[in-house]
């Protein structure tokens, strides 16, 4: 993590006392040895371990299916063609993810589900995903910053919309998701380290990451 602010020791040690607490929410029981990919459990439901960095989590799960015009997708019957919702859990960070979160295309705009804990006293957070076509190609960037002061052990849900132009929302099937930045009671600032989301942008594109495309970052336009 890189500090905007140095933080204070309280707010340090809170943040590794949180750590345990992170990795219960995110991670049932021990993997079985002789399987192929290590499989947790975020918010009772299974995701497989993308990669791991120290404390952080790179984890995938299943998100709800695809859906689109009927010109463009809408078989019958319909294909099971899901959305692939990618997570970067940082249990270092005063927020975690409590079960999948992620971008899913509507008719009209892309929305999010995203499920979020409190594991410190907070007062801004900034959550933001990556988009990807079905290709495997970056279709989006985008951001939702929400004021708020929350309490340790709270827990709320937000579902922010992007107008995307000259998107073919349809063909709209990944994402990867984190907190990028949280503002806490103190108002000192954490980011998110940037190896987690070069490994998760590898893991879609199968490309080696280039770095974010800020001039790209489009913002949230309603809940």
């Amino acid at each position: 993590m890189t500090d905007h602010q140095a933080l204070p020791a309280t707010t340090l040690s809170a943040a590794l006392a949180s750590t345990a607490l992170a990795l219960l929410l995110l991670v049932a029981g021990a993997p079985d040895a002789s399987a192929q990919e290590t499989r947790h459990m975020l918010g009772g439901r299974p995701a497989a371990e993308v990669a791991r960095f120290g404390a952080v989590l790179v984890v995938e799960a299943d998100g709800p299916p695809l859906i689109g015009r009927r010109e463009f997708y809408r078989p019958v019957p319909p294909l099971d063609i899901r959305s692939r919702w990618i997570v970067v859990q940082d249990s270092t960070f005063g927020v975690v993810f409590t079960q999948p979160s992620g971008v899913k295309s509507d008719l009209e705009v892309l929305d999010s589900d995203l499920y979020l804990r409190a594991l410190e006293d907070i007062k801004a957070v900034e959550v933001r995903s990556l988009a990807f076509n079905v290709w495997g190609e970056m279709s989006a960037y985008l951001g939702v910053t929400v004021l708020m002061e929350r309490t340790m052990g709270e827990r709320w849900d937000l579902h922010p919309r992007w107008l995307v132009d000259d998107l073919p929302l349809h063909e709209h099937r990944t994402s990867v998701t984190w907190v990028h930045r949280v503002m806490f009671e103190d108002e000192s600032v954490l980011q998110a380290d940037v190896e987690p989301l070069a490994a998760a942008w590898s893991h879609v594109t199968g490309a080696a990451f280039e770095g974010l495309p800020e001039e790209q970052l489009l913002r949230a336009v309603g809940p």
